[in-house]
């Protein structure tokens, strides 16, 4: 059975209508003007007892990992708790997702003269 150009069958409209309604799914979980934006990996070097950036902005999702390029171990520590690395021992790195936004002050715990600040946006 030939059919007219142009016409579809009530299959082809549901399929097209539910493929069209995934394609917005997005922006009904909160994407911004229809652009989902994917999370970002940031690092942060440490390295001459600095971290490196000492300002890093980011947003809730995204991924910051701290690579130790010292000879000697050291910590990304929160101010408030939200995050610690543990020992990061030398030529090891350890990582963190961002959960919410906020600024947050870290340290080293072995080296409290090393700071930074972490701005989630």
């Amino acid at each position: 059975m030939s059919r007219k150009p142009g016409v579809r069958r009530p299959f082809e409209w549901a399929t097209a209508f539910l493929l069209a309604c995934l394609l917005q799914a997005p922006l009904a979980h909160g994407a911004k003007k229809g652009v989902a934006v994917a999370a970002t990996v940031h690092v942060v070097t440490i390295q001459n007892m600095q971290f490196v950036p000492a300002a890093l902005t980011v947003r809730p999702g995204d991924r910051v990992t701290w690579v130790n390029k010292d000879l000697v171990p050291h910590t990304a520590s929160a101010a408030g708790s939200q995050f610690d690395s543990g020992v990061i021992a030398a030529g090891a790195s350890w990582a963190y997702t961002v959960k919410k936004e906020g600024t947050l002050g870290y340290v080293c715990r072995y080296h409290p003269g090393m700071q930074a600040t972490l701005m989630a946006q």
